[in-house]
């Protein structure tokens, strides 16, 4: 790490997975903005859809997902159902227009669902919406829960690319986390999935938990090198006990300092970087030849609720509790509660609950911020006639960035804000820095990294 660099560690600012954040969401907005934005998705227009499944068979104590522990099916199957009505009203709604262009399911942990849930799910998308033989279908699943059956049902469904959470082989951090996995365990996931021909694997791990070290968080790096992943997310846990209260469960006095996560964090990725994959955006790596990789040299790099994607659909369709859709300018949430969620459904009605609409000029400032953030570039020209006359001056935004250029985080390249090449990772540093939105509502926002 930069000794430098130290003075942006300590700020929390937004992911930008959306534009503006969804703290600004409100209950004024709600279905029927829903169904009105549904209705001008064009007739040849991609859509991406996002499955929550909320359910896991444990709870690990970092986790900020919105999540239930169960396991007992029968509270599992009603959830699965109002599920299935949520797809055929929204298709409904959206009159067969546009096209799928990637399906994910998430969570929760997608593969607590029975194979045959799972498969009634892939149908009512496919009877509904529409799926090519090459439209791709990704599932985040517990290799703890991974068996040559489950694996052998779910490639024979289509399912296409297939995620899991890492996070740290150390037995000692996996203690502190309550998410207890070996290495072998793993291996053995990933063995079986190999088997049944699957060539997009994608892990997370996340750096800044209890008794993390630089050399025991190497040696999982180095282990996950040696299974060759195709994609890797490397995640700054964000800790907000007072906002999500199992976070309490761990034990803050063992935590690495900011300044230590960051040398965590940077000693990673130059491992990653060393062995072969390239960085994504500023927290993804993945191998050369994958779709994500040649989407990012190429400059079609996009970014979603889901993190850095190929997918370029605009539109993303949120199935479940709690999921979010955006389309074009609106991003509306459903309910995050299970029964408030299907309640409405039962009376054929949509569950979102909340959002918000996008003024012309956030909309366009959000592309040109995702722009930033996926190809570490960004026209000045283009910022200053978004942000119009209300906005800082061009000698104000130069000002503003001053300490970026002095500390050797951006440079200039006649118009454009160039991201250095050893300074990704602080790329969203740069953006908050020229986001009229951040402000003290991002207090529960991550670290900067």
């Amino acid at each position: 790490m930069q000794t430098h660099w130290q003075k942006y560690l300590g700020a929390n600012i937004p992911r930008y997975t959306s534009y503006p954040s969804a703290l600004g969401f409100s209950s004024d907005v709600g279905a029927a903005a829903y169904e009105t934005s549904l209705q001008k998705i064009g007739q040849y227009e991609p859509i991406s859809l996002y499955m929550h499944i909320p359910f896991c068979h444990q709870l690990c104590w970092y986790c900020g997902c919105n999540m239930r522990v169960e396991n007992r099916y029968e509270r599992i199957s009603p959830y699965v159902e109002a599920l299935s009505r949520e797809i055929e009203m929204v298709s409904e709604r959206l009159g067969g227009r546009g096209y799928i262009s990637h399906v994910h399911f998430g969570g929760g942990t997608p593969n607590t669902l029975h194979a045959a849930d799972i498969e009634r799910l892939i149908t009512g998308i496919e009877e509904h919406f529409g799926l090519r033989d090459e439209t791709p279908v990704a599932m985040e699943i517990d290799p703890r829960l991974c068996s040559d059956l489950q694996v052998a049902q779910l490639v024979k469904m289509g399912i296409k690319r297939f995620s899991m959470g890492l996070q740290d082989f150390d037995p000692e951090v996996q203690a502190a986390i309550n998410r207890v996995q070996s290495y072998e365990m793993v291996k053995n996931c990933f063995d079986l999935l190999r088997g049944a021909g699957v060539r997009d694997i994608s892990v997370d791990l996340l750096y800044g938990l209890p008794h993390q070290r630089l050399e025991t968080f190497r040696q999982t790096v180095e282990q996950v090198i040696e299974l060759r992943p195709e994609r890797i997310s490397l995640f700054g846990y964000a800790h907000m006990p007072a906002r999500i209260r199992h976070q309490r469960m761990i034990p803050e006095d063992h935590m690495p300092s900011r300044e230590m996560r960051t040398v965590i964090s940077v000693d990673a990725a130059k491992l990653f970087e060393e062995a072969g994959y390239d960085r994504i955006g500023f927290d993804h790596f993945a191998l050369p030849d994958t779709p994500i990789a040649i989407a990012a040299r190429e400059q079609r790099l996009n970014r979603n609720f889901q993190g850095f994607t190929e997918d370029r659909a605009r539109n993303v369709l949120g199935f479940g509790a709690s999921a979010i859709s955006t389309v074009r300018g609106l991003i509306v949430q459903n309910a995050k509660e299970i029964p408030a969620y299907m309640k409405p459904i039962e009376q054929r009605e949509l569950p979102t609950e909340r959002g918000l609409i996008a003024t012309e000029i956030e909309e366009a400032l959000g592309e040109w911020l995702k722009r930033l953030l996926c190809d570490m570039r960004g026209n000045l020209n283009r910022y200053l006639e978004i942000i119009q006359a209300d906005g800082p001056t061009r000698e104000e935004i130069f000002s503003t960035l001053s300490p970026f250029e002095k500390d050797g985080i951006v440079y200039y390249e006649g118009d454009d804000i160039v991201i250095s090449e050893d300074a990704k990772a602080l790329v969203r540093s740069v953006a908050a820095a020229l986001d009229p939105h951040v402000s003290s509502e991002y207090r529960y926002a991550s670290p900067a990294v």
